[in-house]
């Protein structure tokens, strides 16, 4: 999940930031339309950190949906893509309960009614503001950068259970928490000392 604010520079070109666990990054793109007055959309991701490699998503606008849906590779020709996205208009807290693209294409109804129920129970449990609502946020931000940092750093090597948790944890965090956890990781392994 991330988070991608666009400005309009131009009549048919943008830009813009964003943020996700990848940290900050850089978005520069071009809209055109095609058939059927299909609005489509292409724009580059540049990162902010030399360890991600530049994105290059081409997309369309579905209006009925509110999305911008297509797939993404990390070269411009996008002749092999590396898989699918999707960007909705969503507030971020509902995006960390929203069903992947799998899951809506195997059975939207069941998988929007699962949405609608878990947006309702997250929007309960952090408005009453219980300490199991803290915990996990706890638990989760003490993980991801243990994870992290013994992951791309130094440390016990992980195994591919938690190389999987790595990757199922984000999925449940804002994009503002990815990046903070990120950035206490990041500060983490700035502070300290390796021995060469």
């Amino acid at each position: 999940m991330m988070t991608i604010i666009l400005v309009p520079e131009g009549e048919l070109d943008f830009k813009g930031n964003g943020w996700s666990f990848k940290r900050r990054h850089k978005i520069s793109g071009s809209w055109s339309k095609g058939e059927n007055d299909v609005i489509q959309i292409k724009f580059k991701m540049s990162f902010l950190d030399e360890s991600w490699n530049d994105i290059f998503c081409n997309c369309s606008f579905d209006a009925r949906r509110d999305a911008l849906t297509g797939r993404w590779g990390m070269s411009a020709e996008l002749e092999t893509f590396d898989g699918k996205i999707e960007l909705r208009r969503i507030p971020p807290d509902y995006l960390t309960v929203y069903p992947s693209i799998k899951e809506l294409s195997d059975n939207k109804p069941r998988a929007l009614w699962r949405f609608a129920i878990a947006a309702i129970r997250n929007d309960i449990k952090r408005d009453r503001w219980p300490w199991s609502y803290f915990s996990q946020r706890r638990d989760d931000r003490e993980e991801v950068v243990s994870l992290l940092i013994r992951y791309y750093h130094f440390g016990t090597p992980v195994s591919f259970q938690e190389v999987q948790r790595l990757y199922e944890i984000p999925k449940r965090l804002t994009p503002a928490d990815a990046c903070f956890y990120q950035s206490k990781a990041t500060y983490i392994r700035a502070h300290t000392w390796i021995h060469q």
